[in-house]
């Protein structure tokens, strides 16, 4: 696929908007379009019931998904968003009064109100700090204590676009016999991520920012030891190894991660979702990390260039798609670019660039110079 052609993929550029706001939410493809507008059709024009091709085009999604991470489909299931995801860890797991949990300072509230619920069980939260964006493993492993039963945290940061070492934080969550659970969502399509290498428990992603997908889809991965320790506090027919036969009402649940898919599920969405997977193999997962690594570069070199106070970290590998910096007139800027068409975020006193594969360094470009202007022009 040329350049011309994988943009040609995402009709709004026509309309002249420089979008770079990916790590909020992505626009959708025509991959996108054309797996929803196919459901669609089925179920307005044609036969309705489609329940087993649409089985079939849910495990093609649940087996792109398990290869963009690098785990078996097994160990997937399907769930509305990144909360709903994590809320089947944090209900599931047998938590005793004074049992503790390491958390982000600074961490997005998906990845913190699921476990702060759990107070009313007696459950601590302590939190390790975030120091100019960067969480330090030293700083998590002075928080481990025999009562710490579980280290949740983002695999790349929401504002400062920092990516911790997932390989090194799930040895020293082994080591010191600690259940690790990843908040994905910021990294997932933007990285690669091999989970048969990466000894990660428990992980939540949902899919409408760096994987492109509608809204209301996202995955979570168990895995099996993790799937032993869960408790679920939700269940559905579809979670029992014999739900088709609907009299029997036996308890016997299935032995994959299928068993969160308590009912029906969102099939649209999957589709879209499908359509977004679709584009990203076609292209080729690994060369959809290397490029967007190499426009969130490019970004923080003209960032920099500008003079502007960096919040993600200057070492690249500690860096994926969010390039973010600190500026106090933040929100006005950001308005005053969308008058001039250009997308991006304020977020807590700083303005936050993430560009996705597709884009171009023009785009880039023309964003750093709208805003050196609006800066210059205070």
């Amino acid at each position: 696929m040329t350049p011309h052609q994988l943009r040609d993929c995402f009709p709004y550029l026509k309309t002249g908007l420089v979008y770079l706001n990916h790590a909020a939410t992505s626009p959708w493809s025509t991959s996108v379009e054309k797996g929803i507008l196919d459901f669609q059709r089925e179920w307005t024009h044609g036969e309705i019931e489609v329940f087993e091709r649409a089985m079939g085009t849910i495990q093609e999604t649940r087996d792109m998904a398990a290869e963009m991470i690098g785990c078996h489909a097994s160990r997937l299931a399907f769930v509305q968003n990144t909360s709903d995801g994590l809320n089947v860890l944090a209900s599931g797991l047998d938590w005793k009064s004074g049992d503790r949990i390491i958390l982000a300072e600074m961490e997005f509230p998906s990845n913190v109100y699921p476990f702060l619920n759990l107070a009313r069980l007696g459950v601590e939260i302590d939190f390790a700090p975030q120091r100019n964006g960067v969480i330090l493993l030293d700083d998590i492993e002075r928080l481990i204590t025999p009562r710490t039963r579980l280290v949740a945290v983002s695999w790349v940061q929401f504002l400062s676009g920092f990516t911790i070492d997932l390989a090194a934080l799930g040895a020293l969550c082994r080591s010191k016999g600690v259940l690790l659970s990843v908040d994905a969502i910021q990294g997932i399509g933007a990285r690669r991520l091999n989970l048969a290498e990466t000894p990660v428990d428990f992980l939540s992603a949902g899919a409408q920012k760096w994987q492109m997908a509608p809204q209301g889809t996202g995955i979570i991965y168990v895995s099996e030891d993790m799937q032993e320790r869960i408790a679920q506090a939700s269940l559905g027919w579809l979670s029992v190894r014999n739900a088709w036969d609907f009299f029997t009402y036996e308890l016997d649940l299935r032995d994959d991660a299928r068993r969160y898919e308590n009912g029906t599920w969102n099939t649209l969405g999957l589709h879209g979702y499908h359509g977004a997977l679709s584009l990203f193999k076609e292209v080729g997962f690994d060369d959809v990390a290397r490029m967007v690594r190499a426009n969130a570069e490019y970004a923080y070199e003209r960032v920099a260039e500008g003079g502007f106070d960096l919040l993600t970290p200057r070492d690249a590998a500690q860096r994926a798609g969010i390039v973010t910096f600190r500026h106090e007139r933040s929100e006005d800027i950001v308005r005053a670019l969308q008058k001039r068409r250009i997308t991006v975020s304020a977020r807590s006193g700083c303005i936050r660039l993430s560009p996705h594969f597709y884009n171009v360094r023009e785009e880039i470009d023309a964003a750093l110079a709208a805003i050196v202007e609006l800066d210059r022009g205070a």
